[in-house]
């Protein structure tokens, strides 16, 4: 856990150098607080508290005091949604989703689509995309947890992708036609977290060392780089997004 806790305060160093203002969650005793992101997630000026598994929600008290309570706004009860699986484009929400009946008890299965139908009416100016997701408890490489790990848009109107993630291929192929460009990764390098880099600026990236295809391909198309190790984080199952909520975007 030491090498974890370097390697955040390593990522939360270099943010701060770019002018971010970094909140770190209040410490809550034996509890796991890697990953903000999954806790709420925020859409134009609204902040909501997404609907965890039993055994998450308690990640909420180390961020609660962070947010005054006016702001939060908490899903209906019924919802299941979680922020790895909440992603915003230009004009859309894209969803990651588990909607097969068998699928639904699995652990694994975060966001389930009736959550689609409620940012729809809260947002009806904009198109919600739900994107069923390969879902599994064992095999990560039947499995894409959130969205974020398979799937990120990029700053300069790509998206990097892992296509066999998906379920429901004519889903992510109108999600696709949205960019002018994909970089694809296979589901070795998805499980490796490949898609799940943080953007400082359109043209600036956060990435963990490791990925040299990932990192030239990236170069060949004008983004700069900013290498930050990240390996004994990803062994929890995130990365970068996983370990960050936005709250604020320029």
């Amino acid at each position: 856990m030491d090498e974890v806790v370097l390697q955040l305060d390593g990522l939360a160093e270099v943010l701060a150098n770019f002018g971010v203002e970094v909140l770190r969650p209040h410490d809550v005793p034996d509890l796991e607080q890697v990953f903000a992101r999954d806790v709420g997630f925020v859409v134009e000026d609204q902040f909501f508290r997404s609907a965890m598994i039993e055994n998450r929600e308690a990640e909420w008290l180390g961020v609660s005091p962070l947010i005054p309570e006016a702001s939060v706004r908490s899903m209906p009860q019924h919802i299941r949604a979680e922020g790895g699986d909440v992603l915003l484009l230009d004009d859309a929400i894209a969803v990651g989703v588990t909607v097969q009946a068998d699928q639904l008890h699995l652990q694994t299965a975060r966001t389930h689509a009736d959550a689609v139908d409620f940012l729809q009416s809260v947002f009806p100016h904009r198109e919600v995309m739900g994107l069923e997701l390969h879902k599994h408890d064992r095999d990560p490489m039947r499995c894409a947890l959130h969205l974020d790990c398979a799937f990120m848009p990029l700053g300069h109107g790509e998206a990097i992708v892992c296509r066999e993630a998906f379920l429901n291929g004519r889903q992510r192929d109108d999600l696709l036609s949205r960019f002018k460009g994909t970089v694809d990764i296979t589901l070795q390098e998805a499980a490796l977290l490949q898609s799940n880099l943080l953007h400082l600026t359109p043209d600036t990236l956060l990435i963990d060392p490791r990925y040299q295809r990932l990192s030239q391909v990236l170069r060949e198309m004008g983004y700069e780089l900013i290498e930050v190790p990240m390996h004994h984080v990803g062994k929890m199952g995130g990365l970068f997004r996983c370990a960050t909520l936005p709250l604020l975007r320029h």
